[in-house]
Order: C-alpha cells, then structure tokens, then sequence
C-alpha cells in the first residue's frame, strides 16, 4: 500500500482521540470506516468530511 495512504488511515483509538470524542460515541456516528477481519480504520479524510458536516457554530453575544 501507498505511503501516503497508510498515514491518512486512523485505528479506532486514534480516530476518537482526533474527533475528541469517546471510543462508544464513535462507534454510533455514521462515518465510512475500512474493516478488514477484526480491525477498523478511518481515513482521515472522511472525519474531516463528518466534521465539516456536522460542525455547529454557536456565537455568543455579551
């Protein structure tokens, strides 16, 4: 596999820590994931793509 392509790959693990999220949280979002046998993997791309979407801006005005 590309160089390239396997860094932009995150396990479960990672995947909750760059989303800051907990690891059940991230199991219920529906985010496309790569499962091969037990492992499952992220691209990176694809939760930057989840965040743009689902990303709420909330201004608080004084």
């Amino acid at each position: 596999m590309n160089q390239t392509v396997l860094s932009e790959l995150l396990d479960r693990e990672e995947a909750s820590v760059y989303l800051r999220i907990c690891k059940t949280t991230l199991d219920k979002l529906v985010i496309s994931r790569i499962k091969i046998r037990r492992r499952v993997l992220y691209k990176k791309s694809e939760l930057d793509k989840w965040l743009d979407q689902n990303m709420q801006i909330k201004v608080v005005q004084k």
